[in-house]
């Protein structure tokens, strides 16, 4: 298998595995913190705005993945050392992340904040080593 196609299968097989791997986590840590009916018979609340952070999730590992192409780069002759093949791996995700905290957070760092950032680029993040480690090896 040509380097070109394994990028572009490590990006797609990233993006699927970790948005189904972080949408599941999401799921239980959506059902652990769930607030409890203050009656047993009152019915569930209709807009609790959940539905906002699977949205969320999915569109932030889907601009990881178009992040990601930037390591087309490596193909490049200039791209070929070690530091400049894990630079054009992962300096923009780690930027965009980055961004992407700073931005949701408002600058304030809390527990929700956190789990959900860890939630959202955790498994991404490791998939994509692993994609990388074994690009390594051809």
């Amino acid at each position: 298998m040509s380097q070109r196609k394994f990028i572009l299968l490590s990006i797609l097989k990233t993006f699927l595995i970790s948005a189904i791997v972080s949408t599941v986590i999401l799921i239980i840590y959506i059902m652990i913190t769930e607030v409890p009916r203050e009656h047993p018979n009152e019915p569930p609340r209709n807009c609790d705005m959940s539905g906002l952070a699977y949205v969320l999730l999915i569109f932030w590992i889907l601009s990881m993945s178009i992040v990601s192409f930037s390591s087309l780069l490596s193909l490049l002759k200039p791209f070929q050392g070690k530091i400049e093949r894990w630079l054009c791996w992962f300096l923009l995700p780690i930027l965009t992340t980055g961004y992407f905290f700073v931005e949701i957070s408002g600058g304030k760092i809390d527990g929700d904040g956190i789990a959900f950032f860890l939630i959202a680029n955790l498994p991404w993040f490791l998939l994509w080593g692993v994609y990388y480690s074994n690009l390594k090896k051809h």
